[in-house]
């Protein structure tokens, strides 16, 4: 493993960095890089917001925060070291799903000992500080996305964590500016309109079965059928994601992210077609977890990397609440 010192990052190299987009490509896939925007302004992400025309790497956003320069491990372990968090440590390296359910890994600690912890962690071994409210550890002052999608308010966490972390293939159902504040991720996403060829879980429709590192292509032999965009995204990187688009995220070095949820959440009409798409199985898997987890009220699993409510939870909370991602 690439080793790693506080205000530095590792190069890897570019071969290794897509190894996955290889290995798929190499098996009969369309992956395509994923378009990059350089010496970018507001302008040019608010017009791909507004056109909804697929993901972009923008490059130059971020120059100004002052989070672009002072949040690498050294600088925070200084500032904010004696902060307590709730990490993730020792998470599986492989598998879609963890084995344990996610409490089992979480340990508080200071934040200066994550901080340290996270650049000696082996890539088999994986710890993640992640899914954090940004505004619970840093000032809101360190970045500001309202020039950027010209909405105001926030909904920004913060993902900080060793080389080896992963976020298997999943789909969020808003908008999504993705900024690599430290280190390097790589990113596999697809189209929402090609959901079908995610093989979502049948009782849980925005995270898929298939491991891209490891495809079983007896069981998804339809991925063949997409069309993929891969790509590393490096310190000073804003990727936007529209919502709804599937992303498989993987850090090749220790790496410090910052995320932002924008715009109108996907609803019930959104997903009806992916739920009718997806077969009696989902259908008998929404109608059991509907009665399960909504109307006994029984706790859901958190096996998943922070578990989203089954489908048919989510249909109870439609049913009783309006809101279908409530």
């Amino acid at each position: 493993m690439a080793s790693h010192t506080p205000g530095s990052t590792a190069s890897p190299d570019p071969a290794i960095a897509d190894h996955i987009g290889q290995q798929l490509r190499d098996a009969g896939v369309d992956v395509r890089p994923i378009p990059v925007v350089q010496e970018a302004k507001a302008a040019d992400l608010q017009a791909a917001i507004a056109r909804r025309d697929g993901p972009r790497v923008f490059r130059g956003l971020m120059d100004d925060w002052p989070a672009r320069h002072t949040w690498n491990p050294a600088a925070l372990r200084r500032d904010h070291g004696d902060k307590q968090v709730t990490a993730l440590m020792n998470l599986p390296a492989d598998g879609v799903l963890f084995p344990q359910d996610q409490d089992a890994y979480a340990r508080t600690m200071p934040f200066g000992d994550f901080l340290a912890a996270m650049l000696t962690a082996s890539a088999s071994e994986p710890c993640y500080l992640a899914y954090q409210r940004s505004s619970e550890l840093f000032p809101p002052t360190d970045y500001d996305f309202e020039p950027l999608t010209g909405t105001a308010g926030t909904d920004a966490r913060v993902w900080i964590g060793s080389a080896g972390t992963r976020s298997m293939l999943h789909s969020d159902n808003m908008d999504n500016l993705f900024c690599q504040m430290w280190g390097q991720k790589h990113f596999v996403l697809l189209p929402w309109e090609q959901s079908r060829l995610a093989y979502p879980f049948p009782d849980n429709i925005v995270n898929s079965q298939i491991d891209l590192a490891d495809v079983e292509w007896a069981r998804f032999h339809r991925l063949r059928q997409a069309t993929l965009y891969a790509g590393t995204v490096r310190p000073g990187d804003i990727l936007y994601m529209p919502r709804g688009t599937w992303h498989d995220v993987r850090s090749h070095t220790a790496s410090i992210s910052l995320n932002h949820w924008f715009g109108r959440p996907f609803g019930f009409r959104d997903y009806l077609g992916l739920l009718i798409a997806s077969g009696p199985e989902c259908w008998k898997a929404t109608i059991r977890d509907f009665w399960r987890y909504g109307v006994l009220h029984r706790p859901e699993e958190t096996r998943f990397f922070f578990s989203s409510p089954s489908n048919g939870k989510r249909l109870y909370d439609l049913v009783r609440w309006g809101s279908f991602t409530r």
